[in-house]
C-alpha cells in the first residue's frame, strides 16, 4: 500500500490466492512523526583472518567434494 495507508501491507496465505491487506499496527489511527530514514550501516564482512582461514581451509574441502577418496 503506500503511504497513505501507515503499516498497511499485502500478503498472501498460499501462492495460488489472491493478496489481502493486513494492518501491523494496534491503532489504525497510529500516525508516524518521523519520516526520516535510519542512517544506513554497512556491513563490515570478514576480518582479515577469517578470509585468510577459510581460503586456505575451508575452500580447498569444499573444492574436493565428488573426488575419489573425499570423505563425506
Amino acid at each position: 500500500m503506500s503511504s497513505a495507508d501507515p503499516g498497511v501491507v499485502m500478503a498472501r496465505t498460499c501462492s495460488n490466492v489472491e493478496e489481502t491487506s493486513l494492518c501491523l499496527l494496534k491503532n489504525p489511527g497510529f500516525l508516524f512523526r518521523n519520516t526520516d530514514r535510519p542512517m544506513q550501516l554497512l556491513a563490515p564482512g570478514l576480518s582479515a583472518a577469517r578470509r585468510d582461514y577459510l581460503r586456505d581451509n575451508v575452500r580447498p574441502l569444499l573444492s574436493a567434494r565428488g573426488q575419489e577418496g573425499f570423505a563425506c
